[in-house]
Order: C-alpha cells, then sequence, then structure tokens
C-alpha cells in the first residue's frame, strides 16, 4: 500500500528572482526551521540538534547559518559526516545529495526513531523520508511522507501539513 504524500511550496524569498540550476533560494533555512517548530519530539528538549550529511545548496545554507531557531527552541547545525549511528547524536537531519545506496541505508536505521528526517529532492520522500525539499525551484517546494513521520514517534503539527496537498497516495 502506498503512503499518502502531500506536497506544498513556500516563498523562499519575497523577491522574484528565478534560481539557476546551480544555485537554491535562500529558503532552506526558514522552511526547515519552521518544520522543526511545529515538530514535538518525546521528552521535548529545549535545543535540537540538526546534522547535515551529503552535499548541496541546502546543506551549505544551513551549515553555514549562524542563527537558527525553531520556534521556542535553538538549534544547533553540524555535520553527521563521521558519525556512527547518527540518530544518538542528531535531533533532526537533512540530507543533500547522497548516493542512493547510502540514501535508502541511512533512511532504513532511522525508521521508528524520533529523529526529523528532511532530504532534497521528491524521491527522497518514496525512499522513506519525512520531508522532501525541492530547493531548485523558484518557490520552494516540499512533501510530506505521512507513513514515514508516523512511523518515528514524532508529532507534526497539522498546521505544517495543510500548508500542503494531496499529490498521490492512498487516503
Amino acid at each position: 500500500m502506498a503512503g499518502l504524500v502531500l506536497s506544498g511550496a513556500a516563498m523562499a524569498d519575497t523577491t522574484p528572482e528565478p534560481p539557476s540550476a546551480a544555485t537554491a533560494p535562500k529558503g532552506v533555512i526558514q522552511v526547515v526551521s519552521g518544520i522543526m517548530g511545529y515538530t514535538r519530539w518525546p521528552g521535548d528538549a529545549p535545543a535540537v540538534r540538526l546534522c547535515t550529511l551529503g552535499a548541496g545548496a541546502g546543506v551549505d545554507e544551513l551549515l553555514q547559518s549562524s542563527e537558527l531557531s525553531a520556534g521556542q527552541r535553538s538549534v544547533s547545525v553540524r555535520t553527521a559526516a563521521g558519525l556512527p549511528q547518527p540518530w544518538h547524536h542528531c535531533d533532526a537531519m537533512y540530507l543533500g545529495t547522497l548516493d542512493a545506496e547510502s540514501t535508502r541505508h541511512l533512511l532504513q536505521d532511522l525508521v521508528g526513531r524520533p529523529v526529523l528526517v528532511l532530504g532534497e529532492g521528491a524521491a527522497f520522500c518514496s525512499d522513506g523520508g519525512m520531508f522532501c525539499l525541492e530547493p531548485r525551484a523558484a518557490a520552494l517546494r516540499f512533501h510530506a511522507n505521512l507513513d514515514a513521520i508516523a512511523r518515528s514517534g514524532l508529532r507534526v503539527n497539522p498546521l505544517v501539513l495543510r500548508i500542503a496537498r494531496a499529490t498521490g497516495g492512498e487516503s
């Protein structure tokens, strides 16, 4: 049975400027922090540890961010490269471009763990990611994999999901 996938768009910048293939709109930080701000973890700690893995404009934008917050929580950003079992060190993970095998293996390891998993590209949700961003679009678009979110034990406020519209799967 296919899972329900929702998608939506959030304006990344108020200045309309078409992105080139090499650059992403400056909105990854805004969308990622917004999704994290509407997510509740078991125990609901006052700080969130966001880890990045892979390459891409979204990863670069997050790693270069100096002030990132999610609602009332502070957010620390670091790379997960070289971390064994990153779910012990990360409350949220943003995956950029990785080889397909590494992505699938990591997503399998994260099933059922309370780690918010965001990544780039629509295929990321098909592989088991929770939120799939498309940073190269003029308006930053994203999809949500409701099955993956439900299995994680995280609670995502329905307001985040209302931004999106159903694009496939079964309801």
